[in-house]
Order: structure tokens, then sequence, then C-alpha cells
């Protein structure tokens, strides 16, 4: 649903039996992003800033070291994995490459150029041709972010929110997770524009959204994201065409607890509860996360899935609608009107699947 899982998609298993667990006492301590220096003059990311980040797990990392040779972290004093920039943006290519489809044994032992190779054969990480997207990106990488901001507001004034959507937030920000994953871009970076992103979303969907509340339009739609996925523009950006459909939205934001999101349903009196997944969470955590949500809901209450992760690519649960991308859901609010049956009171009830 939401353009914006970490999963290996092919049969081979990146962690398993024995490997699964092996921990390290130490790795607690690199749970932030950034470049460690010490005396000893090691520098590197810490494993779980790769974890956050890549979305590659800590067991995995340290089932490929053994299995495949590869990382080949450092060693703080303290005994931490420190892994240097050009192996993160390796890691990088790599997880892309999983994502695609591919085989941890045969990418892990190639070298990096011969992976941008396989990449480009197979069409990862390739933006479709716009110049003034492209000067946007070229803008935020040279650090002239007032001028990105302001090239943000200027194409959502002139296009209105649907096709600032669909033509500049939904590309634009394929086109920055592209440019840092090929190493161009820093975390920074990333982070600079998803907060001009979200600013300006908001300050378009204002005057709709307050007005939708007052009208109270059906259907009631409740936004998150699980624990654990921790990217929210693409749930924002189906905000934007939910609201655009004139649903009645409430955004609880990111990594919302289980029995929080049912007891907001509840309170809320939610008819769709809608749910953005990037490739950070695991398939098999995906698929066991949402079955366990669709049975803490009432059976009328739906749940939409969309965005980038490799899970969705499969069927997950019979009570579980997977849309594929921003522009599917229009229809999809309107399947739901068009099957809800309404009770005398004007409520819907027990609404059919809209596939």
């Amino acid at each position: 649903m939401f353009t914006l899982s970490m999963t290996n998609p092919s049969n081979e298993d990146p962690v398993s039996g024995e490997d699964a667990g092996d921990t390290a006492q130490n790795d607690a301590l690199s749970g932030s992003l950034q470049l460690h220096g010490f005396e000893s003059g090691l520098t590197g990311i810490g494993i779980g800033a790769i974890a956050q980040e890549i979305g590659l797990t800590k067991d995995t990392l340290r089932v490929w070291e053994r299995r495949y040779g590869f990382p080949q972290p450092l060693r703080s004093p303290g005994g931490e994995r420190l892994y240097p920039q050009e192996q993160v943006s390796k890691l990088r290519l790599v997880k892309r490459l999983l994502d695609a489809g591919h085989r941890p044994s045969k990418v892990l032992a190639q070298p990096v150029e011969q992976l941008q190779q396989l990449a480009q054969a197979s069409g990862i990480g390739q933006d479709a041709p716009d110049v003034e997207l492209d000067q946007m990106v070229a803008l935020l990488r040279n650090g002239a972010y007032e001028d990105f901001r302001f090239g943000l507001l200027k194409r959502a004034t002139r296009d209105g929110l649907e096709r600032f959507v669909l033509d500049v937030a939904a590309p634009l920000s394929a086109r920055v997770g592209n440019a840092w994953a090929a190493g161009t871009l820093q975390v920074y970076h990333e982070h600079l524009f998803s907060e001009a992103l979200q600013v300006t979303l908001r300050s378009l969907m204002r005057p709709l959204s307050d007005a939708m509340r007052s009208r109270g339009g059906r259907p009631r739609v409740l936004l998150t994201t699980l624990s654990g996925e921790g990217h929210g523009l693409g749930i924002l950006m189906a905000e934007a065409m939910l609201t655009l459909s004139e649903c009645t939205c409430i955004q609880l934001g990111l990594q919302t607890p289980l029995h929080d999101i049912a007891s907001a349903v509840t309170a809320h009196d939610i008819d769709i509860v809608a749910l953005s997944f990037t490739s950070v969470l695991p398939a098999q955590v995906i698929g066991n996360v949402l079955t366990e949500l669709r049975s803490m809901l009432p059976s009328h209450v739906r749940i939409w899935v969309g965005g980038s992760s490799p899970a969705l690519r499969r069927k997950i649960h019979e009570g579980i609608d997977q849309l594929p991308g921003l522009t599917a859901i229009a229809e999809s609010v309107a399947a739901w009107r068009s099957t809800a049956v309404l009770s005398p009171t004007g409520l819907p009830e027990q609404p059919q699947t809209a596939n």
C-alpha cells in the first residue's frame, strides 16, 4: 500500500540451528548509528546500528561472519563488533540483493564491483528518469537544505496533495533510499529528508484532515507501524491518500504494541487498521505478528498492509488485505464501502474482504 522485512526470500535461511543462539555480551552497547573512535584508533559502526538501519539482524551478521567469512568486523577494546564503512556499504548492497531473491552464499563472497553489476543487471536501485527529482537529491547531498525544503514546498503548492504524494514524495523517497544504499547519501541526509517531507505533507493534509474529523466519514482508519518498524513516511503517505478518499484517519505514530492497537480500535470505533512495512522486519516476524493481531481484532475490522517489504509479496493471512501501492487505496476504500452492510444506525457491520 505504502511505497515505503528484512527477509531472505529464497529458501536459504541465513540463520539456523546452533548459530541462531550465538550472542555477544557487548553487542547491546552498539545501539546508535555513529562512528565510534577509541584510543586504539579503531573506527566503525556498531552491530546494533547495522541491525536497525540496514535491516540485517545481529544473529544474521554473526552467522555470515562464521559461515561465509564476511563481514569481518574489528573489535573495540571492550570486545564490541565494529564494522568499517566499506563493509557497511557492501552490506547495504547485499541486503538489497537478498530482498530481490538472491542467496547469501551467492553474493557474500563476491567483490563489491561484481555485486554492483549484478544489481544493475537485476534492475535493483534504478530510478525512473526525472531531472527535477535528481536535482532535489543533489541539493540534499550538497548540504543545500533550505533550498531543498523550498523545492519541496514549491512542488507541493504547485501540484496539490495527490500529485505531490504520487509524483514527488513516493519516487523521491525511493531515490533517497537508493542513494543511501549506494553510499552517496549518509544517514543524516536521510533524516533531514524525512523531516522535511513530513512537515510538507502534514501542512498539506491539515485542512482536509481537520474537515474530515468534523464530518465523521467512514471508514475510520487507524494508522501505525508495528514494534521494530521505525520508518514512518510510508504510513504518512497512505494517510494522505486515505484522507483524499474521505476516510477519517486516526494516526497513532510508529511502533505501537499490539495490545495498544487493539485497545485503540475499540476506543475509536475503527473499521480498518492500516500498517506499513519496509524491509527492516524479518518476513517470519511480520507474518506471525499480523496473524496475532488478526486474532485480537473483531472480524469486521479489516487489516490493510503495504510497503516495500518482500514479506508482502506472498499471501500472509486470509483476513489481511495486501495493497500493492498508494494508487490502490482509493479503489480499496470504494470496495470497502460497496461491501459494507449498513445497520439501522448507518454504521458498517461485518464488511466482506475487499481484495
